[in-house]
This record gives C-alpha cells, sequence and structure tokens, in this order.
C-alpha cells in the first residue's frame, strides 16, 4: 500500500539543487502572476457592480476603493512594449561598443585559476596579458561583435516583456503602495523569458575573450548544442541575470521616478541628461556588486563546464576551495568599471531613443484615499 502524501515525477528527484531552484522560482513568478491577474479582475468586477448600484444609493455610502486620479497613457501595452524593445536594442548596441574593453579583462580574471603559487591575475596584469596577444590593443575588443548582435535578442525580449508587464499590473492596480512588487515581478519574468536566449552568444563572447576560440570562424566551426548549450550554462545564466534584473530595475524606477525630479528641482540648470547617467550608473552599480559572485559561476561553467561537470553546486564548491570568499569577488572591480558606465550609456541612450520613438508608457500610480 503506498503512503499518503506528495509524489514527485522521477524526473524531478534526479534534479540538481540549482534546477530545482530555477523551476521553483519560475513556477513561484507564473503563480504570482496568476493571483494577481485574477484577483484584480474580481476588483474590476465588484467596481463594476458598485457603479451599477450608485443609482440607487447615495454617493458617500459607496465603499468601492478610491484613488485621487489615475492617468492612463495613451499607448497600448503592447505598442510602447514593441518601442521599448527597439529602444533597448539601439541602446545596448551603443554602449556595448563603448565600454568592451572592461568587459574582456573581467573576464579573463575570472576564467583565470589559481594555485598555492599563484596569485589572481590583477586588473592591469591581466590588461597587459591582453595586450601581449598577437592583435596588441584589439585584443580588448575581442568578441565584440558577438556581444553586439547577440545581445539583440535578449535585450529586445528583457525590455519588451518589462515594459509591457509593467504597464499592465500599473493599470490593473494603480495603488502606488505595490509598485515596487510588481516593478520585481516584471522584471523577474522579462529575464527569465530572456536569459535562455542570451547563453549562446556569452558562451561564445567569453571563449574569444580567453582565447578557447583563437578566432570567429573557429567558434563557428565548432558550433554544436552542447557547445551552445553547456550544460548548466542557463541554470547559471538565469541565477545571476534575474537578481542583476530585479535588483537594477528596482533601484532605477526608485532613482527616475524619486530621486531625479527632486535634483532636476534642486538643480535646474544641470542637463536633464546628466541625471539619466548618474542613476543608470548607480542603480547598474548596484545590481553588479550584488550578483558579482553569480557572474564567477556563470563565467566558469559556461567556459570550462567539464571541470564541474556542468553542476553549479561543484563550482560554487571548488571555486570557493581555490580561493575562499574573496574568489566570487573576483573581476568585481573591472566589472563595476564595465557596469557602472554601461548603465549608464544604457539608460542615457535608453532615454534617448524613448524620447525619439515618443514612447508613453508611464501609469501615474496614486495614493489610495482612505
Amino acid at each position: 500500500m503506498k503512503k499518503a502524501g506528495l509524489h514527485f515525477p522521477r524526473q524531478f528527484k534526479t534534479m540538481t539543487y540549482a534546477s530545482k531552484a530555477f523551476h521553483f522560482v519560475l513556477l513561484s513568478l507564473v503563480l504570482l502572476a496568476i493571483h494577481v491577474s485574477t484577483s484584480e479582475a474580481k476588483s474590476l468586477a465588484n467596481i463594476s457592480s458598485s457603479k451599477k448600484l450608485q443609482i440607487a444609493v447615495p454617493s458617500e455610502r459607496i465603499l468601492e476603493p478610491r484613488f485621487d486620479a489615475v492617468t492612463q497613457t495613451a499607448e497600448a501595452a503592447w505598442v510602447s512594449g514593441m518601442k521599448n524593445s527597439v529602444a533597448s536594442i539601439l541602446a545596448a548596441a551603443s554602449s556595448k561598443i563603448i565600454l568592451a574593453p572592461f568587459d574582456t579583462i573581467k573576464t579573463l580574471q575570472q576564467y583565470s585559476r589559481t594555485s598555492a603559487a599563484t596569485a589572481p591575475l590583477t586588473l592591469v596584469e591581466a590588461a597587459q596579458v591582453l595586450l601581449k596577444r598577437p592583435r596588441g590593443v584589439l585584443e580588448l575588443y575581442a568578441g565584440i561583435g558577438v556581444a553586439v548582435v547577440g545581445s539583440i535578442p535578449s535585450v529586445g525580449l528583457y525590455f519588451g516583456i518589462y515594459s509591457f508587464c509593467k504597464q499592465r499590473f500599473a493599470r490593473l492596480d494603480p495603488d502606488e503602495n505595490r509598485r515596487v512588487a510588481y516593478i520585481a515581478l516584471s522584471a523577474g519574468i522579462g529575464n527569465s523569458v530572456a536569459s535562455a536566449s542570451r547563453v549562446p552568444y556569452e558562451v561564445v563572447k567569453q571563449k574569444l575573450q580567453t582565447q578557447v576560440y583563437a578566432n570567429l570562424g573557429e567558434a563557428i566551426r565548432d558550433m554544436s548544442f552542447s557547445t551552445l548549450f553547456p550544460t548548466g550554462g542557463i541554470a547559471s545564466q538565469m541565477i545571476r541575470d534575474i537578481p542583476y534584473a530585479v535588483v537594477t530595475l528596482m533601484a532605477y524606477e526608485h532613482l527616475k521616478h524619486k530621486w531625479k525630479p527632486l535634483a532636476e528641482e534642486k538643480f535646474p540648470r544641470v542637463p536633464g541628461q546628466v541625471w539619466d547617467l548618474l542613476v543608470g550608473g548607480l542603480a547598474g552599480g548596484l545590481g553588479s556588486y550584488v550578483t558579482n559572485p553569480m557572474d564567477v559561476i556563470k563565467t566558469r561553467l559556461q567556459t570550462s563546464s567539464e571541470l564541474y561537470g556542468g553542476s553549479v553546486r561543484s563550482c560554487v564548491t571548488m571555486t570557493f576551495q581555490e580561493g575562499g570568499p574573496a574568489a566570487f569577488l573576483r573581476g568585481s572591480v573591472p566589472r563595476l568599471l564595465h557596469k557602472v558606465p554601461a548603465n549608464a550609456c544604457f539608460f542615457l541612450f535608453y532615454e534617448f531613443f524613448r524620447s525619439a520613438l515618443r514612447v508613453d508608457d508611464d501609469v501615474v500610480l496614486k495614493k489610495r484615499v482612505t
């Protein structure tokens, strides 16, 4: 006789802890989105019923939720989502070309493995190693073509879905008190979809930067499903990207809507583009530093998956044994030197292209009137 209780499929029992965690997070996001959608649909239905009763009942006795005002946008959510997707693609290409050298140095630092007799590469040492290679300064831009072309689908999906979800949530529930939760949820959904499309170009770009591939031709000849999607590659990508997206966009939206207007009011002569640079840089710096340990694991699994058996857990354990907690901050300086100006440039270009495309997606959220 079978014991009562929960019974999981055999495939679930054989999953790694990282895979189980990823599926749990993704399922939680989906359930939360369904819960929000159904609860708001019920709320709208209740409001509609209350309005029908308003003919017979005095207005002061209607107890429906009230807000001091709600500003609707002129565009449909899918239209602004498409425009944000195009703006983000153009902004990503511009910022990646400008700041590629810092990303190459960061990747080389994280890829290098140390022993008791050797110390990890410093920022200057990593740059010197790159400059001593046959192509000299051009080595700092190794993988730039792959990075720019490869980022187009992932960035477009990411910001398009993020913008669509954020606007839909804001229209369903204009209460400002839940705005932060909807930003985090939208960022998580957007990056969950985009992360899988980001893995192949990250793998090829990093192998070009670390000279696992001598050139793009060699990378193309070696292309297969197993090389483009190494074991543990997608899980490690999501473990880094989803927290990075949530932290960065929460910080960016807060600074953009709370801090930037105060700064513009206090310093009216400073151009608005300066505040876009500062807001983007601060948000990107915070997100980058918080997620640097995940970035180290991602880089190692995507460039040398066979050394860790494709296991996130084995990679974490071996990295810790190699250099202790400090090993997980390896490459954090060049990563910050890359990500802070990269996000500053990205959001500057992003807001510029949003303005050029006349994006209208800011639903003004208001506090509930009691």
